[in-house]
């Protein structure tokens, strides 16, 4: 098809244009997911090394299966080095998972449901905020993937993907300095929906005679990010293991399945 008589081309940027933070905040989360695949693959192989270790030295030591007697015929796939690492590759995987869920990672994705689905307390806050302050809104948390798809909330660009938040007071960015009220209410974060600050000690000291906490010295994890640091029993990390690779696969594939534009956008005519 002959070129458009136009002075300007489709898809085209200068060299020095500037970019979106729509644009930007796509690279970042597309260099995330692959560190956290890369992540995964390493565990995996790790989990790998360890059972094969594992099975090898138990056969050196002389424990069971014992070495088979020359001219034996083959032994059955069960016995074999390969299948015993498979059978102990499962439960291997998933100790490294625990203990990673234990020790935290670099990338942090809010593992719950729907935030628009979420159920709130019934606490009043219009009432409450000219006591505490907001204070809830100085905890920090992680967003989900659908906070980042949605784009309104904003995150840390150096602490993936943490509730962004101001150096001059520890506050979420989208708090009111003035009024403490939040000014994306709707568009809060599943954390925020499903917070009770009640019997947070870090809020109350009595919620019922309305006595405030003192102020921390510095901005605290939100009580899910609290929870995650105090060694919770193995099964609890296991399934928080479990809900943390549903959503690094999620992640994956809002990243795979988005586009780079929006729609038909004109540029400059390359020369």
């Amino acid at each position: 098809m002959a070129n458009s008589g136009d002075d300007q081309a489709y898809g085209t940027a200068l060299p020095d244009a500037p970019i979106s933070r729509a644009d930007f905040e796509r690279a970042v989360r597309s260099l995330n997911a692959s560190d956290l695949e890369l992540r995964e693959v390493l565990m995996s192989l790790a989990a790998r090394v360890v059972a094969l270790t594992d099975e090898v030295t138990r056969r050196l030591d002389g424990v069971e299966p014992l070495p088979a007697a020359p001219n034996t015929p083959a032994p059955a796939p069960s016995s074999t080095v390969e299948a015993a690492v498979e059978a102990l590759l499962g439960d291997t995987l998933t100790s490294m998972q625990v203990g990673a869920a234990r020790s935290g990672t670099r990338v942090s994705l809010d593992l719950g449901g729907d935030k628009y689905e979420t159920a709130s307390p019934d606490v009043p806050c219009d009432e409450l905020i000219p006591l505490c302050g907001g204070r809830c809104c100085t905890l920090s948390f992680a967003l989900s993937t659908a906070d980042l798809d949605e784009g309104v909330i904003r995150w840390d660009y150096g602490q993936p993907y943490l509730i962004r938040q101001r150096a001059s007071d520890g506050y979420c960015v989208h708090n009111d300095p003035d009024g403490r009220a939040c000014t994306v209410h709707a568009f809060r974060p599943r954390v925020c929906r499903a917070y009770d600050c009640r019997n947070d000690p870090r809020v109350w000291i009595d919620y019922e005679q309305r006595i405030i906490a003192p102020l921390p010295s510095r901005a605290e994890p939100h009580p899910e990010a609290a929870e995650a640091s105090s060694s919770p029993p193995a099964f609890d990390l296991f399934e928080r293991a479990r809900a943390r690779a549903v959503a690094v696969r999620r992640e994956t594939l809002a990243i795979n399945e988005s586009f780079a534009e929006a729609a038909p956008r004109k540029g400059p005519k390359p020369t």
